[in-house]
């Protein structure tokens, strides 16, 4: 098979690595950033875990739990119930999924039973009857189980099955706080994958979710950083290496396989020989932003809860936020915690110029509309995002598989990332393997 160059160093990118890696196989793994791990990367700021992307994974997670027992990591996982508060008028509501705190806050569970009105209760027992009937359908490694679902956007499919009030106190909120944009971006396909995903529960890692991308890492041989692949190599249709920049010097990398893990624009910048239909699937895939502010604070502000959450209705520029000391015992030590606030949609692109001040003159009023004790942070961080997820838009299934099939008659051209799959962690992942898989057999 030769040597493979791998382009980006993030979570597609790091499960090739390790792929090849277990099978013996020669390969170079660039990435353009000073770090690697994309977006489950993370730090520590003051004895405070932060991740600065992925923020848990799903139980689903299958790759993810085949990959942590090839590491002997399985342990180092930690699973944790949400508890959620979320506004209507002003007002919160509090959900429990643990049952016995659910029963010990017994008044609070009951009032949360007019979150919604009759019509709107009964909506969202439909609701539940859908995600039963198709729920076998919503893979996020299997886009295709779906088809039926991608041609239609998650706001009208709601809309039109479940009634407004459900799209805008149930759905909405779900879908902007985990894929950072609108429900009129995404697909059906995805909107209600992302709801199925999350009822079995949340895990993390005792260090934070940076610890699966240090664990691939250092599994793997160097990760070339801040270098900068300027083109990928093709003649006729057939991969001879790839041109880089680093250190103010340019040269090309001879390979017999390249396996690009960029995010989709930049993937068509690269490979810029390719046939325009091509060329405009990878252009036409978008990714939602966010300005990521994180706040360690004295004591646990919000209470024991993991997130607040304000519907768009509720004119919040945030669509949650959420205690990260909560997730395991070692984020935090008990006196502190970590407030993690995700801006969305274009309320996030138009923070992404602005000062850190500036981000946080606008954020901090918002936290105290839902926190009116909320103490001055100990300090601030912000991470901005340009492309923080990708949304899979309405067509993007359908799409992204004529993709795949042309991608047969090129000789040593592999794409991966999560846009080949239903966007998560667990689709990066498994398309980082799956691809590497392809390439040894």
């Amino acid at each position: 098979m030769g040597n493979t160059v791998i382009v980006g160093g993030g979570t597609a990118g790091l499960a090739a690595a390790y792929t090849l890696e277990r099978a013996g196989a020669d390969y170079t793994v660039l990435e353009k950033r000073d770090f690697s791990g994309g977006r489950i990367y993370g730090t520590v700021r003051d004895g405070l875990t932060l991740d600065l992307g992925a923020q848990f994974m799903f139980t689903r997670y299958y790759t993810m739990f085949d990959l942590l027992d090839q590491m002997g990591l399985r342990d180092e996982l930690v699973s944790w119930k949400l508890s959620a508060g979320i506004q209507r008028d002003g007002k919160f509501y509090y959900i429990r999924t643990d049952v016995r705190d659910a029963v010990k806050h017994f008044k609070e569970t009951v009032e949360a039973r007019k979150y919604l009105s009759t019509s709107g209760k009964l909506n969202a027992v439909k609701l539940g009857l859908d995600f039963a009937k198709i729920g076998r359908k919503l893979d996020f490694n299997d886009p295709l189980k779906a088809i039926e679902l991608d041609d239609i956007s998650f706001a009208d499919y709601t809309r039109k099955k479940f009634g407004d009030e459900v799209l805008e106190y149930l759905q909405q909120p779900v879908v902007s706080a985990l894929s950072l944009g609108q429900p009129e971006e995404v697909s059906a396909a995805y909107g209600m994958a992302l709801g199925w995903y999350g009822v079995p529960g949340l895990a993390t890692f005792k260090k934070g979710i940076g610890f699966l991308a240090e664990s691939l890492k250092s599994r793997i041989k160097e990760v070339r950083l801040n270098t900068s692949v300027k083109r990928i190599v093709l003649e006729g249709k057939m991969v001879k290496g790839v041109e880089i920049e680093s250190g103010g010097k340019t040269e090309v990398i001879e390979a017999d396989n390249v396996i690009c893990c960029t995010l989709a624009g930049e993937a068509a910048a690269l490979l810029p020989d390719l046939p325009v239909e091509m060329l405009d699937v990878l252009n036409s895939i978008k990714y939602s932003a966010c300005a990521h502010v994180m706040l360690g604070v004295p004591g646990r502000p919000l209470g024991g809860f993991y997130a607040l959450v304000g519907p768009r209705k509720e004119g919040f520029s945030h669509a949650g936020i959420t205690e990260n000391a909560v997730k395991a015992p070692g984020y935090a030590p008990p006196d502190k915690g970590i407030i993690h606030v995700y801006t969305y949609a274009d309320h996030a692109k138009r923070m992404l110029d602005m000062s850190d001040s500036e981000v946080l003159d606008i954020i901090l009023p918002e936290i105290r509309q839902m926190v009116p004790t909320f103490p001055d942070p100990l300090f601030c961080e912000i991470f901005r995002w340009p492309q923080a997820v990708c949304l899979s838009r309405p067509g993007q299934i359908r799409d992204v598989q004529k993709l795949k099939v042309a991608l047969r008659d090129y000789s040593g051209l592999y794409l991966a990332g999560e846009y080949f799959a239903l966007p998560s962690v667990e689709g990066a992942l498994t398309s980082g393997v799956k691809t590497a898989e392809r390439l040894l057999y």
